[in-house]
């Protein structure tokens, strides 16, 4: 086996290549097109039965008869094709119901949006790597005759069909490893097909296969759970036993994350590291820092990496992933457990869970393998609220009976958008029942109860809120303009923005220059953002959802800072109609003027245990403030010092105008300059034009 080592660097366009095409041996199983057929033929003649056994019987004969191939110079084997068919099916069931969801009151120009979020998971990766296949089905045979009803009983069966067929799939790709002579995964293959993983190589091997078996289910994996804690064992017995090298580990950890980069689909694929352990001792391990060389080595955008940051973690660590960001390898992101556990403890989770935090999608906080937290069951432009503010007929008389004003018409958005997606998730048992996911999960198998039905042990719903530093910036230039220094009045400004500024240059660059700016350390604006988030935190973390929880508040954009701008008039901050919000819990493009220091202060101002559903902070420093001084050290620092003000997750971009512009003319050139574009990573010559301008904007901002 020595002779097979040291192959990554020779093999890596074609490990980058693998899912860019079909590829699939026509002998290995039956097309696309027939196994569509089929299974739509099969849910035509049983639409009488449960859709949880109908869902498990598509996806085995799928997994039973669906082509195959294994690559022989690859150390994990995981391709099938499908055609997408599971993911056909929810659409399908899920169109049933488009005419049942009341519509928004404001048709085509809402400012909330319900979402039924099937893609938001945290798999129990501890039970998948105690178990395996076969254990997980056991278990559901097992339960399968003491079923408290039959909803558990059709759980159970469901569980053992889908598992068995996993079973059957890993035994096929063994076979087809086999005939080309793929010693690499043959006997990995064959060990995990029949118990739980022993070695460091069938642990991540059964890892992916599982984040495939789900994902061609019909729900993404948004987190591959806390790597460091879950696999250490496996890297040290290997070490002890003389099984692996150090080297040899690395290596099987780049062809790992290569099998996530190579397919990687816009917000990456997440992987968390550290955290506190119960006693306060930090988590991190020697699995911890050999996984952060081989991503630092690669320079690649996916997958993505969170380190969970506490008083105890090691400077060299911190350092470590610091660096890592100074030289541009940046797709990592910061989590706060300082903050993370009094806002879990705050919102029902039990204390002995919450050493299983990870970081959802981008930066949503979960319990690994214990919540489905459907991180974006609704999506809230909270600035749209501020146009319906300049539909009321009177005028306010002070900038505090326009900020109530504003509370109440964001309240009306919020109640109604929060009740549509009750409506949606009354219905996920008959759009996507998920049993390879549910037999992972602890609560699932304690409830006889598919996550679908509410099965895990929480079952909350999260709601992302954009745009807090707009609203901010845009209530307090009615203070400024209108009611402070009085440069014109209510209704001529509520004209002036529906022109869009047009003829209004001078007040608008007023408003722009000289009203308070979320970001600087002005109460002025702070204590606006302060207000506007604590209330809707305590309007959305306080209603209950649909499926046993409470909907969950999330102060974060993603890219949607940028759409959802485009869908936004003008805004009395001097903002034309269609430009960006504000990102994340950043300030709008160029209102942070005082340093990242008053940035800090402000984000600071909120309070961000009352954020259950997450919240970020998009820091972007030029390069020459790390040029001639420890860069990875004032990077470090300046976690910290955020951290310590209580912040909750936060990620950088180190760039310059000019880089950006000249990749923008010559991209040949900077096919690897990489952009934090929210929770994710891009090159920035894929990025779209509107979005390379809003990151050049930014960067014009820090000369």
């Amino acid at each position: 086996m020595t002779a097979l080592w040291n192959t990554y660097d020779t093999v890596r366009d074609r490990l980058d290549e693998q899912y860019s095409g079909s590829g699939f041996p026509a002998d290995t199983g039956m097309p696309p097109a027939e196994l569509e057929t089929r299974a739509m033929e099969y849910l035509n003649a049983h639409k009488e039965e449960p859709r949880i056994r109908t869902r498990a019987a598509v996806f085995s004969f799928l997994f039973r008869n669906a082509r195959i191939r294994v690559d022989a110079f690859d150390w994990f084997a995981d391709h099938i094709d499908t055609g997408n068919v599971m993911w056909k099916i929810q659409q399908k069931w899920r169109s049933e119901f488009d005419g049942a969801i009341p519509g928004s009151k404001r048709q085509g120009d809402p400012a909330g949006f319900p979402t039924l979020d099937l893609s938001h998971t945290s798999p129990g990766w501890r039970n998948l790597l105690k178990y395996g296949i076969c254990g997980i089905r056991d278990r559901a045979l097992d339960a399968l005759p003491g079923a408290a009803d039959a909803e558990a009983r059709e759980f159970y069966a469901a569980v053992a069909t889908v598992y068995e067929a996993i079973r059957v799939y890993t035994l096929r790709l063994a076979a087809e490893a086999e005939r080309v002579g793929a010693v690499r995964v043959t006997d990995c293959l064959k060990n995990i097909a029949e118990r739980p993983p022993e070695s460091f190589q069938e642990a991540l091997q059964l890892a992916f296969l599982y984040t495939k078996a789900q994902e061609h289910e019909g729900e993404w994996v948004r987190t591959q759970g806390v790597f460091d804690r879950l696999f250490v064992e496996f890297y040290r017995r290997d070490l002890a036993s003389g099984r692996l090298t150090r080297e040899q580990a690395k290596e099987l950890l780049a062809f790992y994350f290569d099998k996530f980069s190579s397919q990687h689909f816009g917000a990456g694929h997440n992987i968390c590291f550290g955290g506190k352990n119960p006693d306060g001792s930090d988590s991190c391990n020697e699995l911890t820092e050999l996984a952060f060389e081989v991503f630092e080595e690669r320079k690649n955008i996916d997958p993505k990496l969170s380190l969970r940051v506490h008083e105890n973690l090691p400077e060299s660590m911190l350092r470590h992933a610091a660096r890592c960001v100074a030289a541009g390898t940046n797709a990592i992101v910061f989590a706060n457990d300082e903050t993370a556990y009094p806002m879990f403890l705050k919102h029902g989770k039990r204390v002995e869970d919450l050493i299983d935090f990870v970081p959802v999608g981008c930066y949503e906080p979960a319990i690994m393998g214990r919540e489905l937290c459907c991180s974006m069951s609704a999506t809230v432009n909270l600035a749209k609220a501020v146009e319906y503010l300049f539909e009321e007929q009177t005028p306010p008389q002070t900038v505090e009976e326009a900020t109530a004003r504003y509370r109440e018409l964001l309240r009306n958005v919020l109640d109604e958008t929060l009740a549509r997606t009750r409506e949606w998730e009354k219905h996920w048992p008959e759009i996507n029942p998920s049993p390879v996911m549910s037999g992972t999960m602890e609560g699932c198998f304690e409830k006889g109860r598919d996550v679908s039905h509410a099965g895990t042990l929480y079952n909350n719903s999260g709601v992302m809120c954009a745009g807090i530093g707009t609203v901010a910036d845009a209530l307090a230039a009615i203070g400024y303009l209108v009611f402070g220094q009085k440069l014109c009045t209510w209704n001529e400004l509520r004209d002036i923005l529906a022109a869009d500024w047009e003829g209004q240059e001078k007040l608008r660059l007023t408003a722009l220059r000289h009203a308070p700016k979320w970001g600087n350390n002005l109460p002025a604006a702070d204590d606006i953002a302060a207000e506007i988030a604590g209330f809707a935190a305590e309007v959305i973390n306080r209603t209950p959802n649909a499926r046993g929880g409470f909907f969950q508040m999330g102060c974060w954009s993603i890219d949607h800072s940028v759409n959802f701008g485009q869908q936004t008039g003008a805004t009395p901050d001097g903002r034309k109609a269609g430009a960006p919000l504000s990102k994340n819990v950043g300030a709008s493009i160029a209102a942070d003027t005082r340093g990242v220091t008053a940035l800090f202060q402000s984000a600071a101002r909120l309070d961000h245990t009352e954020f259950p559903d997450g919240s970020v902070l998009d820091v972007m420093l030029h390069p020459s403030v790390l040029r001639g001084i420890d860069g990875a050290g004032l990077i470090a620092e300046l976690i910290r010092a955020y951290f310590r003000l209580g912040g909750f997750f936060i990620h950088f971009n180190i760039f310059d105008a000019e880089t950006l512009k000249k990749a923008r003319r010559e991209p040949e050139k900077y096919r690897n300059l990489q952009i934090r574009v929210c929770g994710w990573n891009s090159r920035f010559i894929d990025l779209s034009p509107e979005l390379q301008e809003t990151f050049i904007a930014q960067a014009e901002a820090l000369k």
